[in-house]
């Protein structure tokens, strides 16, 4: 009888999203995927990273999840209730930096910039 009741109370619910950035050193770039299982979501991830140094940096379950890029070259990620809050947290995490030398632009600081983020369907 309780697996019963179990059971029903789970069938109803919504199906799990899940969340996965991934990152290539060498390619300069970073991912964001979702899945219906972190199986899918990593798949999903790596086959978009196309990079054979690609890795997994951030696996989330609900909320959101960003990459960001310093000027140094520096990644940062992190999460958030919100995909700008995951953003603003990435990029706040690396803080500013200065391009390494020779740069055409400006030598100034600068802040880091964001790469990729997603959420989870059943972000909060």
């Amino acid at each position: 009888m309780a697996l019963a009741a179990a059971l029903a109370g789970s069938a109803g619910a919504a199906p799990q999203s899940y969340g996965t950035l991934a990152l290539s050193r060498l390619k300069n770039s970073a991912v964001a995927d979702t899945g219906t299982s972190k199986v899918a979501a990593d798949a999903a991830a790596i086959r978009d990273c196309a990079s054979y140094d690609c890795e997994i940096v951030l696996r989330f379950t609900g909320g959101c999840g960003a990459v960001a890029q310093g000027a140094d070259g520096a990644w940062g990620w992190a999460l958030g209730a919100s995909l700008d809050e995951a953003e603003q947290n990435a990029v706040t995490g690396l803080g500013q930096s200065s391009p390494p030398f020779p740069d055409l632009g400006s030598a100034q600081p600068r802040a880091a910039h964001v790469v990729a983020s997603a959420c989870a369907e059943n972000g909060q």
